[in-house]
């Protein structure tokens, strides 16, 4: 059965978002790929700027409610870096809206926590949750900017996980690469110094 017009219209929102931006997108390009035209599209959404502030407040807060609930079954800078790159894997197109919207300077984002500042509170949260339990941040890591690279991170990496294709020389599947990134943000890239004694 085929979906609604407004639910394709708000996949096909997503696509044209996440490859265009929301500088880039067309109105008229996401019709196409919803099989429908223009005025379909203005009936459900003012504007393409209200259709991309509710598809990034969607995304934003999916994300984060998907976060939250993952942080919850650990403790610690593993479950936090864990509930970052599995919710960033599981949606690749969400991600790459937000990288967009980040590469632009966040103009939007900006707009809607400016509407709703309790959007932040998850990702301080966060970063409370880095410095809980015995495997928590080093000495001298700020929590806040620890988790803004996670998520960053993690966006990034899901979202481009396809064009590394023409880097390597054979796929790597995503379950590799949620590995590689947990353990990469984790431990970092080169091994820890042996203590200084004392």
């Amino acid at each position: 059965m085929r979906p609604g017009i407004a639910e394709r219209l708000w996949e096909a929102s997503r696509l044209e978002f996440s490859q265009r931006g929301y500088h880039g997108a067309r109105v008229q390009g996401i019709a196409r790929r919803a099989g429908c035209n223009v005025a379909l599209l203005y009936r459900h959404w003012s504007s393409k700027k209200a259709l991309y502030l509710e598809v990034l407040r969607s995304v934003w807060q999916g994300k984060l409610s998907e976060i939250m609930s993952l942080m919850d079954q650990g403790r610690g800078a593993p479950a936090v870096v864990s509930a970052y790159v599995d919710t960033n894997m599981r949606d690749p197109v969400g991600s790459q809206i937000l990288v967009r919207e980040f590469l632009d300077g966040g103009p939007f984002l900006s707009q809607i926590v400016a509407a709703d500042p309790s959007l932040v509170e998850p990702v301080r949260r966060a970063a409370r949750a880095l410095s809980d339990g015995e495997r928590a941040l080093r000495p001298g890591v700020d929590g806040m900017l620890a988790v803004i690279s996670i998520g960053a991170l993690a966006a990034l990496v899901s979202s481009a996980h396809e064009a590394t294709r023409l880097l390597l020389s054979e796929p790597v599947a995503a379950e590799t690469w949620r590995r590689h990134l947990n353990d990469l943000l984790l431990h970092g890239v080169l091994p820890c110094p042996p203590a200084a004694p004392s």
